[in-house]
């Protein structure tokens, strides 16, 4: 999945679980394709309505690893606030990568061998509070 495909499956799950778009739409396609979405007729012949299905769904969450690799980044799993926001890696990491393109992490690249993934303030929600504020997260 890309940001695009993630950013709409979570909007149709906002909203009713549904997606009004063109027929044509690749994104949406691509997730038929792949089983996790379905597409049903619009009211217009060229406009479809996509719904997430159960394994859409599954693809949106986090394993415990990529949930564990979070606390890490933000420092819970030796403390019970977070005091620090990076992980460092000396190249691409699968999981981590799934977090950027799900929007609880980003990737900066400092050189050849070092890449920094820092969370989001959506990934310091997910694992420390949900009511996490934009000024607390920046105090980190």
């Amino acid at each position: 999945m890309n940001k695009a495909q993630v950013g709409n499956m979570e909007h149709a799950l906002n909203n009713g679980n549904r997606f009004y778009t063109e027929v044509n739409d690749k994104d949406w396609n691509d997730l038929v394709d792949k089983g996790f979405a379905t597409k049903r007729p619009g009211w217009e012949s060229d406009m479809a309505y996509f719904v997430v299905t159960s394994e859409g769904k599954e693809a949106l969450e986090l394993t415990d690893f990529q949930v564990g690799k979070l606390k890490h980044c933000f420092g819970l799993d030796y403390s019970k606030k977070p005091y620090r926001n990076y992980y460092h890696c000396n190249q691409s990491n699968d999981e981590w990568e799934d977090l950027c393109v799900k929007g609880y992490a980003v990737k900066e690249v400092k050189g050849e061998r070092e890449i920094i993934y820092s969370g989001t303030l959506k990934g310091l929600r997910k694992v420390f509070r949900r009511n996490a504020s934009y000024k607390y997260f920046e105090a980190i």
